[in-house]
């Protein structure tokens, strides 16, 4: 598979000063834990406003300070959000809609973490909710807010050199589901991306701008689980392989901040690597198919709302 070289890591001499010279307002989820809070602080010392959301009120009041002290002069905010329910997704973004009506760049960062299982009250499996399910709700409810928006950009975390295979939405939402962590994390992986190549098609006559981002082995909570052997197997195909998450958080902002990224969606990236996409995920058919499937896995937890 050719590779072509996008993103310069880290990025060159003088990139603050340029970033700085911006202010956009850029929502991150999964902002209490790992790169994706890395990711905040970095972005709000590069002059951009922040707002935060994760599920802990105590650990988005403690992200909260530091992107504050990172960044004095913005008006950052947060929320406290379940991702792992849609009716507080929709909740999420009708709030942000109504209280937040210049955002112009999003990052999807929330992951489930290490034994965060289970069907939840609305009857979705909630790892599957949060890494995937709740990403397609939001941004679909988002998307009229950022047409309105002068070059609105969306960054998703979503690795693009996992090995693909079609994943069985019905198998994921399965309480009993005997798939391990890596061949879970690999399926809601694969479910990320054929949602962005198709949400980046949707959008290819507006200004969004649509990217995945896979950061490469950064040993965060999500990675505890994996075997000695699965870590040295991701490493291999990875040039940030033992970074520190604020250093895997460079790539992103690049892709978020920089001018190089003006024009460009519909990229898979993994670190400073453009990824070819799996000639799968290039079908309209199987893109839309599965489209359908999760729009019914949408509906299905909002009847049972409550």
């Amino acid at each position: 598979m050719k590779k072509a070289k996008a993103i310069p890591v880290p990025p060159p001499p003088g990139y603050l000063e340029e970033w700085r010279a911006t202010n956009n307002t850029c929502l991150v989820t999964g902002a209490t834990d790992g790169i994706g809070r890395a990711l905040a602080i970095r972005l709000a010392d590069a002059g951009q406003t922040l707002v935060i959301v994760g599920r802990s009120k105590e650990k988005v009041s403690a992200v909260l300070k530091d992107v504050g002290d990172a960044g004095p002069h913005r008006s950052h905010r947060g929320f406290v959000a379940d991702l792992s329910l849609i009716s507080e997704v929709d909740r999420l973004a009708d709030e942000i809609s109504q209280k937040l009506p210049d955002l112009s760049r999003i990052v999807l960062c929330a992951a489930e973490t290490p034994g965060f299982r289970g069907i939840t009250g609305e009857g979705i499996e909630a790892g599957f909710a949060v890494i995937y399910l709740s990403r397609f709700q939001l941004l679909n409810k988002l998307t009229p807010l950022l047409k309105q928006q002068q070059a609105p950009r969306i960054v998703s975390f979503a690795s693009p050199v996992t090995k693909f295979e079609r994943p069985d939405t019905s198998a994921l939402n399965d309480p009993d589901c005997t798939l391990d962590s890596w061949d879970r994390r690999t399926a809601h992986t694969n479910c990320n991306l054929l949602f962005l190549m198709e949400l980046a098609e949707q959008l290819k006559n507006t200004d969004i701008c649509i990217n995945a981002f896979g950061p490469g082995l950064v040993l965060t909570k999500q990675m505890q689980g994996y075997s000695v052997m699965r870590r040295f197997c991701l490493g291999m195909k990875s040039s940030l392989v033992g970074k520190s998450a604020p250093y895997a958080a460079l790539p992103a902002m690049h892709m978020l901040l920089s001018p190089d990224f003006a024009d460009k969606t519909g990229g898979f990236y993994e670190c400073g690597t453009k990824i070819p996409p799996d000639k799968q995920i290039l079908s309209k058919e199987i893109r839309q198919q599965f489209w359908t499937e999760t729009s019914q896995l949408v509906h299905l937890a909002q009847a049972n709302k409550g």
